[in-house]
């Protein structure tokens, strides 16, 4: 799979609700008929006292996903996205800082293996939810080359997340540099079980996190508009 990710800081002269409710809608009611995408996530970002300074240096992360390196870099030339969406933009972000980063999609753990978490928690399926606590983490390119451990799927169930992904840049798109390093995500049902984990095992949390470096690491309710 195809991840692209926008990260969004707003526009300084709109408070953090403003943010949040454009992009909600009508924004990602526009975008959301954009064809090609498979899935369409939004991630609002919210401050944890789990994680330090630098979380709220992006207001949210957009998150669709595609078929083919080609489909994702062809999005801002999709007519919908020129007509409706790129013209809605500065209205709520600061463009000028908006950073895009086009990855291929590596699962390492897409439910827990039976024994792991309650029979409940199995069943839950972040395709099927609306709503999820997502963990976002981006390795600046100064991070640790090697930020992607044999251990990661071990500390994830550790600090109970229930999907674990990978992300690395498309070579297609990013032949001149990537942005980033990579990019993890981890997902959890509720706050509530996000919390738990991590509290469970701070040390697991803190080294799965701390192998990165230097990077932007976030908590954010991922919004599903597109399937």
């Amino acid at each position: 799979m195809i991840r692209f990710f926008a990260l969004l800081p707003r526009r300084p002269d709109i408070d953090r609700q403003r943010f949040h409710d454009h992009w909600r809608h009508p924004h990602g009611t526009m975008g959301r008929q954009i064809p090609g995408m498979l899935t369409y996530v939004q991630g609002h970002q919210f401050d944890t006292d789990r994680l330090g300074p630098g979380q709220d240096n992006y207001d949210g992360v957009a998150m669709p996903s595609f078929d083919s390196p080609k489909d994702a870099a062809a999005l801002v030339d999709e007519p919908l996205f020129v007509e409706n969406i790129r013209p809605d933009e500065p209205l709520f972000q600061d463009l000028p800082n908006v950073i895009f980063f086009i990855t291929e999609e590596d699962v390492i753990v897409s439910r827990p293996p039976i024994g792991a978490v309650s029979a409940v928690d199995r069943q839950w399926d972040v395709l099927e939810r609306p709503t999820s606590i997502h963990l976002l983490q981006f390795v600046h390119l100064d991070g640790n080359p090697d930020w992607v451990g044999t251990d990661d799927a071990e500390l994830g169930l550790r600090i109970g997340a229930l999907r674990h992904a990978v992300n690395r840049p498309s070579a297609e798109v990013h032949s001149d540099g990537a942005p980033f390093l990579g990019a993890r995500q981890l997902w959890w049902p509720t706050l509530t079980a996000f919390q738990d984990g991590v509290d469970a095992d701070r040390a697991a949390f803190d080294q799965l996190l701390g192998q990165a470096g230097h990077a932007v690491t976030m908590l954010a309710v991922s919004e599903r508009f597109l399937r």
